[in-house]
């Protein structure tokens, strides 16, 4: 049984390869611009400030640390 899906990958990969001549440098070249191209023209979204209500910060009970007496013996 012949998978579809399996043959037009590999169509599509023989369509590249036949573009570039075979050469994956070009094509690496080719695709890291295209890459970055496709970064700058995308417009950053808005940044929003949200405004957070601050938390307590006294500290939970218990979880001060003691600190320990020491004794001094003569």
């Amino acid at each position: 049984m012949k998978d579809t899906i399996v043959q037009e990958v590999r169509d599509a990969r023989a369509a590249i390869a036949a573009d570039f001549g075979g050469d994956l440098g070009k094509f690496f070249t080719w695709a890291k611009a295209h890459a970055t191209a496709e970064r700058k023209a995308k417009h950053p979204l808005p940044i929003h400030l949200v405004r957070v209500p601050l938390k307590s910060r006294a500290p939970k009970k218990g979880i001060r640390q003691q600190r320990r007496q020491t004794s001094i013996t003569t």
